[in-house]
Parts: C-alpha cells; structure tokens; sequence
C-alpha cells in the first residue's frame, strides 16, 4: 500500500473523519511542541496536555508526584503555574522525574483535538529527524499545524513542510496530498534563510516584541533534540 502525507494548517481544521485510524503529528514550533520536546529529553517523566487552567489546576491537587504547571494565554505565563511556555525553562534541574502538566493557546487544543488519532507523536524542528524515523513504519500520515487563534501560521507550516521533505526524501513513493505539497514547498524556497523568512510572521512578531529572542533562535534550531514523543494514554513520553 502506498503512503499517504497531509497536512492541516490550523487546529480549526481537526475533525474526526481527517484523523481517525491516522497517525498524527502535532506541531508548534512557537512554542508548545518545542516546549514539550525539550522537557522529555532533559529528564520528565511525561507531560499531560490540557485545555484549561482549572484543569491543570485539579490534576495537580488530585496526584502526589512531582508535578509542574507550564503553560500560557496570549503568550504570557498563567497566574498560580510554575512556569510559563518557554522551552529555555524546561532545564533538567526543573523538570527531572516529573510530570509536565500543560495548556496553551494552540498547541494543547491541537494535542486533545487529535485524540481520534490512532498514533499520536509531538513534532518541532528541534526532534525532526527522529520522529520521521519513527514515521517511517506508519502508512497515513496527517501533520498537524497548531495554527495561531484558529489560523495559518509561517513557522508551523515551515515545520510541517521540512518533515514532508525529510519524509519524501526517504520514502520516495509516498503520496503528498495538495497541502503536503505546498508546506514542502515553502520550506524548500525559503530553506536557507528559514527564520528570517519566518519572522514576518504574526506569532514571531508578537514573541519578539515581549523579548523571546532566545526562545524564537532556539526553537528553529533542526535535530538538536535525539527524541521520539508519542502519546501513550492520555500522556506524552520519550519513546
């Protein structure tokens, strides 16, 4: 059977008919996704995405183990969480055997939204090559961009359109769908000047302005994170 490859550019775009019986892969680059493979490879147990601070919140209260509150509305840290939705805070010190518990704009409703997903894996630039070597043994493939408030956004789509050019460059039969064509394209016309070109998007610009600098030249650093994160429950580990 031939392989099939789509994306979908925004979180608004999940429903069940697009993943069910699918292997999924949740983008965002800026900064959820990047955030999350971070903190599995610098030593937590899992992370536990969720849609609401109350939710976060309930878990914490409920579970003995060593829990930490990440998370951000319009880019700012949540009042009563531990830390906000930068990769840079994920240090092995902070996050070493515990459970991650997140909720963002994008990503986490992007993560929950896709839970019809038959696999689910966490994607960024920084973990690219090794989650399409794990991609390799899957047959329907959606990538999903987490978007901006329900919209299209660069620098998911550039992600997403690096991981269709790695994943093409190995499986040579496979079949990009429209989409898939169009973010493998992009990326390849911008490849070498990716951030740059990136940077004149909505989210980039917002995040620069509050002063992310490190957080934005981290998170388009490619394959600087050897993890594979797949979900395995309601959780997300390093596999």
């Amino acid at each position: 059977m031939t392989s099939k490859l789509n994306v979908l550019f925004s979180a608004s775009e999940l429903s069940e008919d697009k993943i069910e019986g699918k292997t999924a892969v949740v983008v965002d680059v800026l900064r959820a996704t990047s955030v999350m493979v971070t903190a599995l490879n610098n030593g937590a147990e899992k992370v536990f995405p969720v849609l609401s601070s109350s939710e976060a919140f309930k878990y914490k209260m409920e579970n003995d183990a060593k829990i930490i509150l990440a998370g951000e509305r319009n880019t700012d840290r949540i009042d009563g969480f531990d830390y906000g939705n930068s990769p840079l805070e994920m240090k092995n010190e902070v996050v070493s055997d515990a459970t991650l518990v997140m909720t963002t704009t994008n990503g986490t409703r992007a993560i929950r939204g896709a839970e019809k997903a038959s696999d689910l894996f966490i994607a960024s630039f920084l973990n690219a090559e090794s989650t399409v070597n794990a991609l390799l043994l899957h047959e329907n493939i959606v990538l999903i961009c987490s978007g901006t408030d329900g919209g299209f956004s660069l620098e998911d789509t550039l992600c997403a359109g690096y991981l269709a050019d790695l994943i093409s460059k190995v499986d040579k039969d496979i079949l990009l769908s429209d989409a898939a064509l169009a973010s493998r394209k992009l990326y390849l016309s911008v490849e070498d000047d990716m951030r740059l070109f990136a940077a004149n998007g909505r989210h980039y610009g917002i995040l620069k302005a509050k002063g992310r600098c490190a957080d934005l030249e981290y998170c388009f650093r490619k394959n600087e994170v050897p993890v594979v994160c797949k979900r395995i429950g309601d959780f997300i580990y390093a596999v």
